[in-house]
């Protein structure tokens, strides 16, 4: 029985023979520089959740991008989504023209055995591809690959790399979250911040494991491109899943809040992302904004090349693993309005202005109306991070790191 459908394999892969004892390269079209002779790239399958929005797929999208000339990639995304988004729809572009092969794991519900299902495809890909190390991303990825584990001696003995991505872990889920824990505790590790190193090593597990270390994400400023602007409506942005640690449900207070304190009403209001609470934001947002235009739409493909067009994006997370988009944002001299949560503030500088307290409605709609009534004042204030923090999250530190970790792979299979 077809358990996922099979690798998409796309021109210009680099592809390997697999009969035993000729274990050679065989490359195709690839643009990019070949290998010495005699010299086989590295082998690297990374484990997603999904081909859509997600700080952690952008960080194996960016890393595969990164590396291809050097490393053999493949991808595994455990969730198949029909249709995808068109953000999966640029993901699936860019991996077909760098030649890398993907494969999904299920389209079935993962609370509904969807888990297993997902679990055998993955251990399939593993003896398929035969990696010579499997780097995991979050949670639902991670245990898929336990439970892959447990059927399939190649999975375990596979050199293993964790990537947490989140400073909070495995919500509802605690017992299942140790389990999965102790089963790849083998594994090599590291963490987006130190936030989210802390919740990893806060996980129990029998035996003690080192604290992962950091490797900061890279974050690539985004294409500076003038834009004329005329005088007319302020455009703000939220962007992101309509979820709990977002603050998604904070959205109508806060706008609210802002509506308030500002007498401004030329507003232009784009709530941009999907989640369980999509619905209950759209309720909320239904009164108390007299004359603001508040429109929601699905998310933003390629989000970072389109900044320009908002004076301003709010981002009332609770917690982060890692400030990818507010990175983003102020490299890009947009005004961001957001919080102190976990996992920005090792990101946000601490003398930054437009920022309130986690879950302080009131203070975060009171920085959202001082942006609204001098949006130009607040992007000069903003655009004077954006260098620093250019230098600080540099995209080839972040590669660069990640190869070694690579390269310096040994007995780090799961258990």
């Amino acid at each position: 029985m077809l358990l996922g459908p099979a690798w998409t394999c796309l021109p210009g892969v680099a592809t390997r023979r697999r009969r035993r004892g000729a274990d050679h390269l065989v490359t195709g079209t690839n643009d990019e520089p070949s290998q010495a002779a005699g010299a086989p790239r590295l082998r690297v399958m990374h484990v997603i959740t999904h081909l859509d929005m997600g700080g952690a797929e952008n960080v194996a999208l960016g890393l595969i991008d990164a590396l291809r000339d050097r490393v053999e990639f493949s991808l595994f995304a455990v969730l198949r989504q029909s249709p995808l988004s068109k953000v999966g729809q640029d993901m699936v572009e860019r991996l077909a023209r760098w030649g890398v092969p993907f494969r999904f794991g299920t389209a079935r519900g993962f609370k509904s055995g969807g888990v297993v299902f997902a679990a055998r495809s993955l251990a399939r890909a593993v003896a398929e591809q035969r990696p010579d190390l499997i780097h995991v991303h979050t949670e639902i990825p991670e245990l898929t690959l336990a439970v892959a584990g447990l059927i399939s001696r190649r999975v375990r003995r596979t050199p293993l790399l964790r990537t947490v991505h989140n400073s909070e872990l495995w919500i509802a889920w605690g017992g299942i979250g140790r389990w999965v824990t102790q089963r790849l505790a083998k594994g090599d590790a590291v963490a987006v911040s130190r936030n989210a190193a802390n919740a990893d090593a806060a996980i129990v597990t029998r035996g003690r494991r080192p604290l992962a270390d950091v490797i900061y994400n890279g974050v690539s400023p985004p294409a500076a491109f003038p834009i004329v602007r005329e005088e007319g409506s302020v455009r703000l942005l939220f962007a992101g899943r309509l979820v709990h640690q977002k603050g998604a449900d904070l959205l109508p207070a806060i706008l609210r809040e802002a509506h308030a304190r500002t007498m401004r009403r030329d507003v232009v209001v784009t709530i941009a992302g999907s989640g369980a609470m999509r619905d209950a934001v759209a309720q909320g947002l239904a009164e108390g904004l007299e004359g603001w235009d508040v429109r929601m739409t699905v998310p933003i493909e390629r989000l970072s090349e389109r900044l320009q067009e908002y004076d301003a994006v709010l981002l009332p997370s609770r917690f982060e693993g890692f400030a990818l988009l507010p990175l983003e944002v102020l490299m890009a001299g947009i005004a961001l309005v957001t919080t102190d949560a976990p996992g920005l503030d090792e990101a946000i500088p601490a003398d930054y202005p437009f920022k309130a307290p986690v879950d302080d409605v009131a203070g975060i709609g009171a920085q959202l109306a001082a942006v609204i009534d001098d949006p130009a004042a607040a992007r000069e204030t903003a655009a004077r991070y954006g260098a620093d923090l250019a230098r600080s999250f540099s995209p080839e530190a972040m590669a660069s790191a990640y190869l070694a970790r690579y390269r310096s792979r040994g007995d780090t299979g799961a258990e």
